[in-house]
């Protein structure tokens, strides 16, 4: 477990990498999950005592279909969870420098209370 005052670099820009990569994932399961039911559920060739078995191959095909689409449901919120941490430290470093330049006597404070927090004169 890290302290609160440990310092850490973060680039928005690997973090909307790394979204893209999940996305990928995500339809890649997709494409997965379609296999496995249309061709690991196929049971046009069962006869005779293995009939018996088309609801369960069928159930298991489903079920495995299910998983790998919740799964790619989930990748997918993580993707969109990954470029919303990148706006908002994006944000965060763009309010630090308006800060610091206001400090500096280079912003005035009004210009940059406007533009991040909707603060007006």
């Amino acid at each position: 477990m890290s302290a609160m005052g440990e310092k850490f670099h973060v680039e928005p820009d690997e973090l909307r990498g790394c979204s893209g990569l999940l996305e990928r994932q995500a339809e890649h399961f997709l494409t997965i999950r379609e296999h496995a039911i249309s061709k690991g559920g196929d049971t046009s060739g069962f006869t005779g005592l293995l009939s018996l078995l088309d609801p369960v191959v069928t159930g298991v095909a489903q079920l495995y279909g299910e998983t790998l689409d919740a799964a790619s449901k989930k990748m997918g919120q993580d993707a969109e969870a990954l470029v919303k941490s990148a706006d908002v430290y994006e944000k965060a470093d763009a309010i630090g420098v308006c800060l610091i330049d206001t400090a500096g006597g280079r912003v005035e404070p009004s210009s940059w209370l406007e533009r991040f927090l909707g603060v007006g004169e």
